[in-house]
């Protein structure tokens, strides 16, 4: 944006112009919109930016800032900007245990290490679980052994 003019460009990287995975809640909020925007125009066409003004121009970054805040102060949730929405959605998959290589690819970090280097604090849980995970499939195995099974003996099959 310079001098009130918003300009639209191209992704910045060939990365950002790739398909991405949508939720069918996402999906469904994105035809309704479809749809709304197709009402308006008389010839029933979808043209343009999907969420615009009604005359199709662009929203201005600062207005939809004021919506988000406006509704978050409606909800009394904490006062946040548009890209922590972003973390918020990283950090809720990761909270969800989606491999973080999933995450970082999702959320089109460059590497894996951005994900970490931004994420990694919240990883502890996630490292929690994997311990107790494999605590839990080593005992499962020792169960399935006799009491003089020693290091490298096969487990025997149920039957």
């Amino acid at each position: 944006m310079n001098n009130g003019v918003l300009h639209l460009r191209w992704p910045k990287t060939e990365a950002s112009r790739a398909w991405i995975s949508l939720s069918p809640r996402v999906m469904a909020v994105l035809h309704g919109q479809a749809a709304l925007r197709m009402a308006a125009h008389p010839e029933g066409r979808l043209e343009g930016l999907l969420f615009a003004k009604p005359d199709g121009s662009p929203l201005r970054p600062q207005w939809v800032l004021n919506q988000l805040r406006k509704r978050t102060a409606e909800l009394d949730l904490p006062k946040i900007g548009l890209h922590d929405l972003r973390h918020t959605a990283n950090s809720i998959m990761i909270a969800e245990s989606i491999p973080v290589a999933v995450v970082s690819k999702t959320m089109r970090h460059f590497t894996l290490a951005i994900t970490i280097s931004l994420y990694g604090h919240l990883l502890k849980d996630s490292a929690d679980q994997a311990v107790l995970a494999l605590a839990q499939a080593l005992d499962r195995a020792s169960a399935g052994r006799s009491p003089a099974a020693g290091p490298g003996e096969v487990l025997r099959r149920a039957a």
